[in-house]
């Protein structure tokens, strides 16, 4: 009788399919946002690296702190706890202790980094063996999570997520409320205001993609002279595209290797002279 009760309070504190996926993109907005807000107040550094310069901020940072922040006075991530969620152990469904806590935060912040930053780097560069690896990885990822999500939502399994499985940890709902001081409390309430902000700031740049930005007018084009290019050759060598890659900006495609060799000399497209950099070229990819 007393294990017939213990499973059906087991049952009744587990959270929801949806829940658990809002929590999942609540959290995953959180370093791009953050990005936002350093590059409106230029805060970000720049260094090279064998020749090749790159752009980053401090906002991996920043959010992996935040998460720590959320797990250690909550006991779960700040989506998770926007949700009144809360993350224990398997075994026996206590509160993580701080080796749980710092290594929830490092997957929470590390796993979508590599995946962005490899994407980000196979779009204008070409991709090398490791990271075409590391990518297929991630794909065989979520198709095992999207497996364990429908285990999850037909009870045969309590996790959600191959992670958390990894991990030993678990979500429910809290069995009582945390006990907080009246400074954490305001700070944690105020960072919950915050996600109200996130999901409004997805949503205007979903909506406002490529209009102007407080209403200013965008000014006409100037005007460049371009060559004549035949279907399928190379501006730049006149031979047949290899690797083909295009450009954002004027939208002629080249050979990789011929409009990274062009950029090194001179910062422009080869074919209407506008000027353009790395982060313009968009790789092609056969189907």
């Amino acid at each position: 009788m007393a294990d017939s009760a213990n499973f059906s309070l087991n049952l009744q504190n587990v959270p929801s399919i949806f829940e658990i996926t809002a929590s999942e993109f609540l959290d995953n907005l959180l370093t791009p946002a953050f990005s936002k807000i350093f590059d409106f107040f230029g805060l970000n550094f720049h260094f090279k690296v064998k020749g090749v310069f790159f752009q980053e901020n401090l906002s991996p940072l920043v959010t992996a702190l935040l998460q720590f922040f959320y797990l250690r006075k909550r006991g779960g991530s700040f989506g998770e706890s926007f949700y009144g969620l809360q993350r224990v152990t398997i075994l026996d469904g206590k509160n993580i202790n701080t080796k749980k806590q710092v290594s929830s935060a490092a997957v929470l912040v590390l796993l979508p980094l590599i995946e962005n930053k490899i994407k980000e780097r196979s779009t204008h560069h070409e991709s090398t063996d490791i990271e075409e690896w590391i990518l297929k990885g991630f794909q065989a990822y979520k198709l095992v999570k999207t497996v364990n999500l429908f285990l999850y939502l037909t009870k045969y399994t309590l996790t959600h997520s191959p992670i958390f499985k990894f991990l030993g940890l678990n979500i429910r709902y809290p069995m009582e409320a945390a006990k907080e001081d009246k400074s954490t409390m305001y700070i944690l309430r105020s960072l919950e205001v915050l996600a109200f902000f996130l999901q409004f700031l997805q949503w205007w740049y979903a909506n406002n993609e490529g209009k102007s930005i407080g209403g200013l007018t965008t000014p006409p084009p100037k005007e460049f002279k371009s060559t004549p290019v035949k279907m399928g050759i190379c501006p730049v060598c006149f031979q047949k595209i290899d690797n083909p890659t295009a450009c954002s900006i004027s939208g002629y495609v080249f050979c990789w290797k011929c409009i990274s060799s062009h950029l090194k000399e001179k910062k422009a497209c080869p074919v209407t002279n506008i000027p353009i950099t790395l982060d313009d070229l968009v790789r092609i990819y056969d189907v």
